[in-house]
């Protein structure tokens, strides 16, 4: 992902479902395998940081009311 485009949870998640439909498949041979891992990897990084600024977010506005 470019650093111009902006992150989307949804379609991240959706993209991460498909990667471990690949890598389930017996088909898909070792160097995609490889590529489709990091991939995958960079996705949760990307998602699990999505969710703390989240939780933070939530945590501010709950401590307002």
């Amino acid at each position: 992902m470019k650093s111009s485009e902006k992150f989307n949870f949804e379609a991240s998640i959706k993209e991460l479902e498909n990667i471990v439909k690949a890598l389930e498949n017996p088909d898909t041979g070792l160097d995609n395998s490889i590529e489709l891992y990091k991939r995958g990897i960079d996705l949760l990084n990307k998602c699990s940081k999505k969710l703390e600024e989240a939780e933070l977010e939530i945590t501010k506005i709950t401590k307002k009311e």
